[in-house]
């Protein structure tokens, strides 16, 4: 087995969070629901950071969580990386000192992606020398971005990292998120409740409502279900793949 499997039951008051998720081991794999919907609850159960009884967790083959069999793997043994909505960066370190904070903390053989690598991918060579406090929200977020990536993980999980950004922040960083995802055979699980990121970076889409999964499937399929469309209020769309054939005179 090569994918991503996380089952996971839990009451809470009038709330029930009851989820069997098989996904896939590659591309992004976006959860979309409102908030409440339980979203992060199942990230954080994926990651180890929340630890509820009976709940079964597996990636690429190895058991991170089976209470049946007595078996809980920590975080820091899981071999992801954890990006938040805060990119919480060391105020007191250059760019460069908060890059290396990950990447000296893998061996060098295991070491899967270079400093130039990525700091030419996320566009941040030129704030290698910059103190945090310079740094607006978009490049805040792309440097917290870069820092997991050196730390090598096998599995990326983003908790709605573009949300505590204002929308001239987001368009300045969805570019680099499309291109992590084109160049980086990293798979990645997304939270997010913006339909428009989901359709811009997913592969897979897993909606989410009120504990429970909705919809679970391949992006364009998903998104063209009628049966979940209210799931998405306005946004409510579909997908289509197109190859741009030529252009008129005037750029259109």
């Amino acid at each position: 087995m090569n994918g991503i499997e996380t089952r996971v039951r839990v009451e809470r008051g009038a709330f029930t969070l009851d989820v069997d998720l098989m996904l896939p081991g590659r591309g992004v794999t976006a959860l979309f629901g409102h908030s409440g919907s339980g979203k992060t609850t199942v990230l954080r159960v994926l990651a180890g950071l929340a630890r509820i009884p009976g709940a079964r967790v597996a990636f690429g083959g190895d058991v991170w969580q089976d209470d049946a069999r007595g078996v809980f793997v920590p975080t820091h043994r899981r071999g992801l990386g954890y990006v938040f909505q805060e990119a919480s960066l060391f105020e007191h370190l250059e760019v460069r000192a908060n890059l290396e904070f990950g990447r000296k903390r893998v061996a060098a053989s295991e070491r899967r992606f270079a400093l130039p690598v990525v700091t030419e991918l996320l566009g941040i060579g030129h704030l290698l020398d910059a103190r945090p406090a310079t740094l607006s929200g978009g490049e805040r977020q792309r440097v917290a971005i870069a820092r997991t990536l050196l730390a090598s993980p096998r599995l990326l999980l983003m908790d709605e990292p573009l949300a505590a950004l204002d929308l001239k922040r987001k368009l300045e960083i969805l570019p680099y998120l499309e291109r992590m995802h084109d160049e980086l055979a990293l798979p990645v699980v997304y939270v997010s409740h913006s339909a428009d990121e989901v359709a811009r970076l997913a592969d897979h889409l897993v909606v989410l409502e009120d504990g429970h999964v909705a919809a679970s499937g391949a992006l364009a399929e998903t998104l063209a279900r009628i049966d979940i469309a209210g799931s998405f209020d306005d946004d409510a769309g579909v997908m289509i793949e197109t190859a741009v054939s030529g252009h008129d005179a005037d750029g259109l």
